[in-house]
């Protein structure tokens, strides 16, 4: 069965020879070489552990079967995302779906110190170098493009160019490959994109935090890899709540990634201060 990921990836292999055209790879290269280096994503998601998760705040303006807003208002967006506490923010970038774009990334890079992660369907190293070039601190991967061996040399890519990878599973089957190349950040996406049909529609919405609490349940593999210095463990999609939040207590997630509540929010400052809840004292 053809997926929406695959699906996703045709269409960016369009986009990306089209861009190539009239902006080379090497082109791209060189003007990478004068970019100040990028502020930490990693650094930004380090937390006491009484606290509740880091926020990470999506900037989306829609998503198959649902529409977050008429008119993608960036500056005040990110203005209300930096006053609820979002440590970092994403931007998704791709149109056609999510109604974003690469000049949103750049405009957000103008407007935020906070880093910038670039959410798209990456495969490639000219994807990278787009981000890179437009202000992104870290680039979202996404493990169900990638073989083990090809997901080792785009981490290596990313690192050669100054991006951080928040490697993503939202398949338990991508759990052992993505350990096994042992990546600083790693995403379980609550909502099993790598499963969804060609054309998701509502389909899409569905999914729980209890997601990543099931594999850390399940894999002592993921445990083994958060015992290590510096590995930082993110929950996304179906984070809307503070009982949300209270259901990853028991996991030692560094972060959750919020991006269609956020968009939704009247008040989007309160919404997210409102997940800033600390933890209990006998979580884990």
């Amino acid at each position: 069965m053809r997926t929406f990921l695959d699906k996703m990836k045709d269409l960016k292999a369009e986009e990306s020879a089209r861009r190539g055209l009239q902006v080379s790879e090497e082109a791209l290269r060189e003007k990478i070489s004068g970019l100040p280096t990028p502020n930490s994503l990693s650094a930004a998601l380090i937390r006491n552990s009484d606290n509740a998760p880091a926020i990470i705040a999506e900037v989306k303006a829609r998503a198959p079967g649902r529409e977050n807003v008429s008119e993608l208002k960036l500056e005040s967006v990110i203005r209300d995302y930096e006053s609820g506490g979002a440590v970092a923010i994403s931007v998704l970038t791709d149109e056609q779906y999510f109604g974003g774009s690469l000049e949103s990334l750049a405009t957000a890079s103008t407007l935020t110190d906070l880093p910038l992660l670039h959410k798209e369907f990456i495969f490639s190293p000219y994807q990278l170098l787009e981000g890179r070039i437009r202000g992104a601190s870290a680039a979202l991967i996404l493990a169900y493009y990638f073989t083990e061996d090809k997901l080792r040399s785009i981490l290596e890519e990313a690192r050669n160019i100054g991006l951080e990878c928040v490697v993503e599973v939202s398949l338990e089957s991508e759990v052992p490959r993505v350990l096994a190349v042992n990546p600083d950040l790693l995403m379980v996406n609550n909502r099993a994109i790598a499963a969804l049909p060609e054309n998701p529609g509502k389909t899409y919405m569905q999914g729980s935090p209890q997601v990543t609490v099931g594999y850390w349940n399940r894999h002592s593999d993921l445990r083994k890899w958060k015992q290590q210095h510096g590995k930082l463990l993110i929950s996304a999609s179906s984070v809307s709540t503070p009982a949300d939040i209270a259901v990853l207590f028991p996991v030692p997630c560094d972060a959750v990634l919020v991006g269609n509540a956020a968009m939704t929010a009247t008040d989007r400052v309160g919404f997210l201060r409102s997940l800033n809840t600390p933890a209990p004292s006998h979580a884990t």
